[in-house]
């Protein structure tokens, strides 16, 4: 790499990338164990080589086209097309690495001073990057180019390129609810075996909500509370409860009155083969006196089934 500020280095830029790749064997894992949405998500994670859009198939209706027969009775051989298409595009999350000169002089003389830095920057922007990735997951944010959350996902609009108002096999099961002590119980019931299952199967495996609601879940928990050792593992961090035997958690940026039930079984976090949190290397702008490196990161959240996921809301 040719040497930055008009040519004059004082700090081996062989030190910076070897140092950045160092530290990129623990940054994805940093990253996604850094909160509980995350972590949810990344047991779930699609690694996919690139491409224009990720396509999924939406199943509108259910196939009646078979039936029984004896003998030579003449079978049915036309079906009905069952099968929508739905078009997720990819979206690109970023955080910058600065050093400037300053920072390069005041910590000049020995490679151990800036790479002391430099890891101190890395640390910084690798927490930035993940508190926005869950931030932009959990509730939607105004603004060009954020990815599809699962607030949205758990609604009855647009959600990728097909609107439920259009497909209304393409809606989540969306419900106002109430005081929490006194009907929240009796929502979630009502959700998990009749909206949003698949008759007495197939029913959400996450209840994910934020804190305040969290905390009158768990004053209906006592005095028989149990924290759970469940898929969104206590043992990692995270405080969760259980309903019939699933995990309740509470995200950082979940909305105000909202509680989600995901089932994880249709549920993907897909990410670029070639820019799941990759660092570049350092490069520096001709008008100003520093080198910046980005941590990367190429990805969508899409499901494949939205019918079995549902949203409580207005919850107090």
């Amino acid at each position: 790499m040719g040497a930055p500020f008009g040519g004059i280095t004082t700090v081996d830029s062989v030190v910076l990338a070897t140092s950045l790749a160092d530290y990129k064997s623990t940054m994805t894992d940093n990253v996604y164990q850094s909160n509980a949405v995350l972590q949810m998500l990344s047991q779930n994670k699609e690694v996919i080589d690139g491409g224009l859009s990720i396509v999924q198939p939406i199943m509108t209706i259910k196939s009646n086209d078979g039936g029984f027969y004896l003998g030579a009775d003449v079978l049915n051989n036309v079906q009905q097309n069952f099968a929508n298409n739905v078009e997720f595009l990819w979206q690109n999350c970023y955080e910058p690495i600065q050093i400037t000169r300053d920072e390069e002089r005041q910590n000049s003389g020995a490679d151990h001073k800036i790479m002391a830095i430099l890891a101190t920057k890395t640390m910084s922007a690798e927490k930035a990057i993940a508190d926005r990735l869950e931030q932009a997951l959990s509730a939607p944010l105004a603004g060009a180019n954020n990815l599809l959350d699962l607030q949205t996902m758990c609604d009855t609009g647009s959600f990728g390129s097909v609107s439920g108002s259009t497909v209304s096999a393409w809606q989540a099961t969306k419900t106002t609810s109430g005081a929490f002590s006194t009907q929240g119980l009796s929502d979630m019931t009502t959700a998990t075996y009749l909206s949003a299952a698949s008759g007495s199967v197939d029913n959400p495996t996450h209840y994910l909500t934020n804190k305040t609601i969290f905390q009158k879940f768990e004053q209906t928990r006592l005095p028989l509370e149990r924290i759970s050792n469940g898929t969104t593992s206590a043992n990692a961090g995270f405080t969760n409860l259980s309903f019939k035997g699933k995990p309740v958690f509470f995200g950082n940026y979940v909305a105000s009155g909202i509680m989600l039930g995901l089932n994880m079984n249709y549920i993907k976090l897909a990410v670029d083969s070639a820019t799941d949190l990759i660092t570049t290397e350092f490069m520096s702008p001709i008008n100003q006196t520093v080198r910046v490196a980005y941590i990367l990161w190429r990805g969508q959240l899409y499901t494949s089934n939205r019918r079995r996921h549902f949203q409580l809301n207005s919850i107090t």
